[in-house]
């Protein structure tokens, strides 16, 4: 626009922030005595349970459990299972059981890593399974979801439609686990009070999660995950979790109220044990060194030392053999009561072939014509078949089972209080939603001087327009273009204007001159993470779910800054009219421009645009918004509608959309935004207060903002 935007790009800027955050979101203090780390634990476990969305437990459903066949083995033997973690939704099993038995022995709960394809049936998996089972332990391993034999779709580590309703992708997997614990138990050939667990990677995290918040595991070995949550962060960027699509690592607000070293001392003072190599490049070694030392000081204050263990390998990450071989060690002294916890030499074992052999670190070129990349749709290798418990062509429909799910939790959402009967106590019912959404998008730090900066003025056919910056907060700068008259000789109205992709979508789009050609002084900004400071919205998203502020909550404090920015100007510019100040949205800019004037009584009218209407549009997994959208537990609280309706009798333009993106009619809204409508009656502005616009035209919003402002 008039060449005033050429941005001196600043990709790095969020994620530096969101590191920095990181570091300062939850300095563990040492715990001083045995009391005060028993004192500890049932908070912090209640907390973690929350953060999992397995408080309260998920109802225990039948396991409707099946065997589909035998496979003998020297020394032991393995059937093939099917059960139900949660009803509708079939786990692929195996159990492999020493041979012979002959009274119940040990057990144990083996979490497979990322092993997309193969799943249970990757070898490094396999052989500890079947060491396990040599050495007399019964161990059951399943295919997690989206691995393995259910592996339906690439997307299947991603539920970010599960957090709205305060569930989680860890959670899931946890819940799973637990799961496959009951079935354990309840085999006759395992004593209830041996039963361990352990698992590498991935595996490894499940491990270290389920073992923290279920009291009936003896034993515990997290392999290749145990390490400072910033350390594990670090090692991760740029890299946005597994390609964008992962959510396990990320437990909703963990970092915020514990370090890995507080969750893994919840295991005390059973024994457990910690194995990593030092090359490994996704949970560096330091990190885990710096976490060991913290478990083994709570194991010394709990007066049991020798329970707990860390052992690290000239190894990169996994479950190599040396890790393998030290983990059957310690499982043969807690377990079996034999030996003193040295390795244990991993004996030869027989082994299923591995259906999809691929080395990911360097895969063989060309790829050989077996090897599938992620896909519903994989074909194994001739002669796999034996360990497989569903047939090939078997249908799996783990979405729509994890979709109905979600929608059922949803069902009686949000847990809210009805709108007051008289006009007198609405803004009572304002006031806790205003409270509701500030604790959902998490804490605010203090106000700090803005720091303006002025980069370049030009001016055109009686318009002039600035190339501005303000700080937003400490590490955040906010650019901005302010758009008004050359010549101001009365005070006008001001836009602040938000769009998903920066101020040029504003310009692009013809939405900002809209608004200047309509007499509107604009002040258009990139909110942190798009536009001239673009960078991945997953990982910035995903990284500041684990702490106590949301990405969302971040951008909406920017739009709240730019109406700081605004008011500071007015008193130099007094033709600025302060009484007239708007938030105009677009996309997901058009959410910020809701919460923001929600928020901030000086906004005297949103107008949201191409919108999303309600967050129940969000619920399918298959609807991909920006995993910035995905608040935790937001529709426990509320939804778009009562954020809506906290504004009245402020006015409010809302051009609807549904999760995909599509316009919507008015009898698709009319139920999710029957609250709002109700609080702007109640307001007495009704529908002047509250448009829908359905039906748009091109000036539809400068025509809307002058009505309502007596432009």
């Amino acid at each position: 626009m008039w060449g005033v935007d050429r941005p001196p790009a600043d990709p790095e800027m969020l994620l530096n922030f969101v590191e920095k955050m990181a570091q300062n979101q939850f300095v563990p203090s040492m715990a001083k005595s045995r009391d005060d780390l028993a004192a500890r634990r049932a908070p912090l476990q209640m907390r973690l349970r929350h953060s999992l969305g397995l408080d309260p437990w998920p109802e225990r459903t039948a396991l409707k459990t099946r065997m589909l066949g035998e496979l003998n083995r020297p020394g032991y033997k393995i059937e093939k299972l099917v059960y139900e973690a949660w009803a509708g939704l079939p786990v692929t099993a195996h159990l492999y059981i020493p041979d012979p038995l002959e009274q119940p022995s040990a057990g144990l709960v083996y979490a497979c890593g990322h092993w997309m394809e193969a799943g249970k049936l990757a070898l490094p998996v396999q052989s500890f399974c079947a060491a396990a089972a040599t050495l007399g332990i019964v161990t059951l391993v399943c295919d997690p979801i989206g691995q393995g034999e259910r592996l339906e779709s690439w997307r299947d580590h991603g539920h970010l439609n599960a957090l709205l309703v305060g569930y989680s992708q860890m959670g899931w997997m946890v819940w799973e686990s637990v799961r496959a614990l009951d079935y354990l138990l309840s085999r006759p050939e395992v004593d209830p009070k041996r039963v361990g667990m352990t698992g590498a990677s991935g595996g490894g995290l499940n491990t270290f999660f389920t073992t923290a918040i279920e009291d009936r595991f003896a034993c515990a070995i997290p392999v290749a995950y145990p390490c400072t949550f910033p350390a594990a962060m670090q090692a991760e960027r740029d890299l946005n979790w597994e390609d964008g699509t992962d959510v396990c690592n990320q437990v909703p607000q963990v970092m915020s109220y514990a370090e890995m070293s507080d969750i893994a001392s919840l295991f005390i003072p059973k024994p457990y044990m910690i194995l990593s190599g030092t090359r490994d490049k996704i949970f560096p070694i330091a990190g885990v060194r710096q976490t060991a030392s913290v478990i083994e000081h709570n194991y010394e204050l709990a007066g049991v030392p020798e329970r707990f263990r860390f052992a690290e390998f000239d190894d990169e990450h996994g479950y190599q053999l040396s890790l393998r071989q030290a983990a059957y060690g310690w499982l043969k002294q807690w377990l079996l009561g034999q030996g003193d916890g040295s390795p244990v030499p991993e004996p030869e074992l027989d082994l299923l072939p591995d259906p999809y052999p691929v080395e990911y670190s360097a895969p063989p070129t060309p790829t050989p014509a077996h090897v599938r990349s992620q896909s519903p749709t994989l074909t194994p290798m001739s002669g796999a078949l034996p360990g497989f418990c569903f047939p090939l062509d078997q249908e799996l429909h783990n979405e729509a089972v994890i979709d109905a799910i979600v929608r059922a939790k949803a069902e009686g959402m949000p847990e809210l209080s009805p709108l007051p009967a008289s006009s007198a106590d609405l803004p009572d019912w304002q006031r806790e939603i205003k409270r509701r959404i500030q604790d959902t998008l998490g804490s605010v730090p203090q106000k700090s001087p803005l720091r303006t900066r002025l980069f370049n003025q030009v001016s055109e056919d009686g318009m002039m327009a600035e190339r501005v910056t303000f700080q937003s907060e400490a590490g955040i700068t906010i650019p901005g273009l302010f758009i008004m008259p050359e010549e101001w000789k009365h005070p006008m109205p001001f836009a602040i204007y938000a769009g998903e992709w920066g101020k040029m979508q504003g310009i692009h789009s013809g939405l900002i001159e809209e608004l200047v050609k309509a007499g509107y002084g604009v002040l258009a900004i990139d909110v942190r993470g798009v536009g001239e400071t673009a960078t991945s919205d997953f990982e910035a998203a995903t990284n500041s779910l684990m702490m106590d502020r949301s990405l969302f909550g971040q951008r909406v404090l920017d739009v709240i800054r730019a109406v700081d920015f605004i008011w500071e100007r007015c008193y130099i510019a007094p033709q600025i009219d302060k009484g007239r100040l708007v938030i105009v949205g677009e996309g997901v800019g058009g959410l910020w421009a809701l919460y923001a004037g929600a928020l901030d009584s000086r906004v005297a009218a949103v107008a949201a645009e191409d919108s999303l209407y309600s967050y129940a549009a969000l619920l399918k997994h298959g609807v991909r918004y920006p995993a910035s959208v995905y608040l935790f537990d937001v529709l426990r609280h509320f939804d778009l509608a009562h954020i809506i309706a906290s504004c009245a009798p402020r006015p409010v333009y809302l051009r609807p959309v549904d999760g995909l993106r599509r316009a919507c009619t008015e009898r698709e809204v009319a139920t999710a935004l029957q609250p709002a409508r109700e609080a702007f009656s109640l307001a007495g502005t009704g529908s002047n207060g509250f448009q829908v616009a359905i039906v748009q035209d091109e000036q539809s919003i400068s025509k809307w903002l002058d009505a309502v402002l007596d432009h």
